[in-house]
């Protein structure tokens, strides 16, 4: 019976710790019995649409790991495409200084909410819905809220879409692929990316360990705001276009980014989660998108898809939480335990 018990919740923290790989598999299997899902086409659409959403994504993720949640990342990284846009199509700028000040923008607006955070002591939920609408208000006054796009120059905007022979992936995914790398790597490999989980796992631990929350905190804000920048950049030039709305049209980059983020089992209290996880996850909810185009051929259908699973896990989390809760301190194999290690039988 204790075995049974036990390979049961094994096989639960299987399902919890790779559901992100479990739903990548069950959409592949769904694509099965959509028309021309496996093609070399649609996988390349497949993995450009879900560049810009990985770029917010890992700083959405980057920022909930520490404890926090940055709900400016869909707007800073609209904000890196209208600067990048803006500064080589309006002001004639080389594309290399444009995607610098760019992805500069997006470090100061990280700045912006690292101390407001840190220092003010605002809440990062508060915090960041604030800035999203600083940074809407800047990028109407900057384009009047016109759309700017590239004009007579595509030739990084077609470079980016050259693809690897045979294989379905773009420069465009592959820059993606590599920021991907760089984080997880980071993450979990370096002093930073340890620090980074300790302050999400526990503040009390982190101070007793001698980490400076304050700065660090800083530092995560303004690499989500650096990351969502640069992504927003690398949109706006392989599409060609940047709109203030690009963050308001269908899906909102946000609600995908969150969506995976939770369902690559980042913890949403902090100090657990994997950008490679939310990456995977991205890369399901945009396949199934194209599943469910071929199939149903509703967009509603894709907004409700999004609303279900992020309902579903968040209440999944949640009943986590209070089960492990529940069960601290109780070791019901004490008296099995106490017979192994002293010899001893019970009177």
């Amino acid at each position: 019976m204790m075995e049974t018990t036990k390979k049961v919740k094994l096989n639960a923290g299987f399902i919890n710790d790779y559901r992100a790989y479990i739903f990548l598999a069950a959409v592949l299997v769904a694509g099965l019995f959509a028309n021309n899902f496996y093609t070399v086409f649609n996988f390349t659409s497949i993995f450009n649409s879900s560049a810009l959403y990985t770029f917010i994504g890992i700083g959405f993720t980057l920022c909930m790991i520490a404890g926090h949640m940055d709900l400016s990342v869909g707007y800073m990284a609209t904000l890196g495409a209208i600067m990048v846009l803006g500064m080589h199509t309006l002001s004639g700028l080389p594309w290399a200084v444009s995607f610098i000040i760019a992805i500069g923008v997006g470090a100061l607006f990280g700045l912006f909410n690292g101390v407001l955070v840190a220092k003010a002591k605002i809440h990062s939920f508060i915090a960041t819905l604030g800035t999203q609408f600083v940074i809407k208000g800047i990028m109407n006054i900057y384009c009047n809220g016109a759309e700017i796009s590239v004009k007579g120059d595509y030739g990084l905007t077609d470079a980016m879409a050259v693809t690897v022979p045979v294989l379905p992936f773009s420069v465009y995914f592959l820059i993606t692929l590599a920021t991907v790398v760089i984080f997880a790597v980071v993450l979990s490999k370096t002093r930073f990316g340890r620090n980074v989980y300790i302050l999400g796992g526990n503040l009390e631990t982190a101070w007793l360990a001698g980490i400076k929350s304050d700065k660090n905190t800083i530092v995560i804000f303004m690499l989500s705001g650096i990351v969502c920048g640069f992504g927003g950049a690398l949109y706006a030039v392989y599409t060609g276009t940047a709109t203030p709305t690009l963050g308001e049209k269908g899906i909102a980059p946000l609600m995908v980014a969150l969506t995976a983020t939770i369902i690559g089992g980042t913890d949403i209290n902090g100090g657990k989660g994997s950008v490679v996880n939310t990456f995977i996850s991205i890369l399901a909810i945009v396949a199934m998108f194209s599943v469910m185009t071929t199939i149903v051929g509703k967009f509603e259908m894709q907004i409700l898809f999004i609303g279900i699973a992020l309902a579903f896990c968040v209440i999944y989390e949640t009943l986590s939480k209070y089960n492990k809760q529940k069960t601290i301190g109780l070791r019901p194999n004490l008296y099995n335990e106490y017979k192994k290690e002293t010899g001893r039988q019970r009177i």
